[in-house]
């Protein structure tokens, strides 16, 4: 997820509290659906989002989990899940879409950050029902669920390099979904209301730590990959820590691409906010050109002109902090190659 669509979703994620079993069923605030019995196994997951006003039901009180979910009414969920701002829409992103219709703002908004993109022909079909296989492919992209290694499915009904394989991968790989059964995805099946709910819940779930740590398989074998003078870069997840083994050199930490070794790593623009630890300065504001590295030699208490040796036995901290609140922190640890 960008930085910008980040921001638009920062909000508090709230647990539907449920009343009695004795009684109907209702949340915290009075919501209740008639035809949403405990036993359904998408109820945490129904109320989370009614409480939040993501999803609503009918006038009849009912919510009619098994109903189809359509293309637009996807939408709807997905833009109130994130809580985009939906009121500067200008101009329509598929002409199928009319811009008076009750869901164009949120089809729209969602086009503009690129979690949806219609078919070829131009349209959207907003009253098409929505298809697991369609379903994983905006939620991976509304939650940047990227992976950069594929993962063994054991759905055996999922065609390889298939459009919507690697998102199906992501979610899979994320525990977003187990499949319909052990075996099966069923791409082309639609989705239920109900089902829906829980996708949608469990995407905000992804611990922000193991999308970071994803890409931070791909950017220590990116870095480790790039010509010219560079030390080695080692990441362990078990411990969270980098390790970066300088190799012995008259040149100076300027020379180097040692200063961009953070920057490069590790996801400051792809958090909410990211900190040295014990400090107040949010990473994420700074450019990352001059003042992020600047910054960062400054904690290191090394300059530019620095020999690059002199990083060997520093270390810094930094802590990441994601869009529901989530901590969690990397030390970037610099070591000479003799040692």
């Amino acid at each position: 997820m960008t930085n910008k669509l980040k921001q638009a979703t920062k909000t508090v994620l709230v647990t539907a509290v449920l009343a009695s079993a004795l009684a109907p069923t209702a949340s915290a605030n009075g919501i209740e659906f008639t035809d949403v019995p405990e036993t359904n196994v998408h109820y945490d997951n129904i109320y989370n989002l009614a409480e939040r006003a993501v999803i609503s039901g009918y006038p009849d009180g009912t919510y009619q989990p098994a109903r189809h979910l359509t293309r637009a009414e996807a939408a709807v969920i997905l833009s109130n899940a994130l809580n985009l701002d939906t009121s500067n829409v200008t101009e329509r992103a598929f002409w199928d879409v009319n811009p008076d219709a009750w869901y164009a703002d949120e089809v729209t908004t969602l086009a503009d950050y690129g979690i949806i993109t219609g078919y070829p022909n131009g349209k959207f079909k907003p009253n098409e029902k929505l298809t697991r296989a369609q379903m994983a492919t905006i939620l991976s992209a509304a939650y940047d669920l990227e992976i950069f290694n594929e993962v063994d499915l054991p759905f055996t009904d999922v065609i390889e390099d298939s459009w919507y394989d690697m998102s199906v991968q992501e979610l899979y790989r994320f525990e977003v979904t187990a499949g319909l059964t052990p075996s099966k995805f069923e791409p082309n099946e639609f989705v239920r209301r109900d089902t829906m709910a829980s996708f949608v819940v469990n995407a905000e779930s992804v611990p922000e730590e193991d999308i970071a740590e994803e890409w931070m398989d791909y950017s220590v074998g990116f870095y480790n990959a790039l010509e010219g003078y560079k030390s080695q870069v080692a990441a362990d997840v078990d411990t969270n820590q980098i390790l970066v083994t300088i190799p012995q050199s008259p040149l100076e930490i300027e020379d180097t691409y040692l200063a961009a070794v953070a920057g490069l790593l590790l996801p400051i623009f792809e958090m909410q906010e990211v900190y040295v630890k014990g400090q107040s300065v949010d990473l994420t504001t700074l450019d990352m050109d001059s003042e992020l590295y600047d910054y960062l030699m400054e904690q290191l208490e090394v300059a530019f002109q620095s020999d690059v040796n002199d990083l060997g036995g520093k270390s810094l901290t930094l802590v990441f902090v994601g869009v529901y609140g989530e901590e969690f922190e990397y030390t970037i640890i610099y070591q000479n190659e003799d040692n």
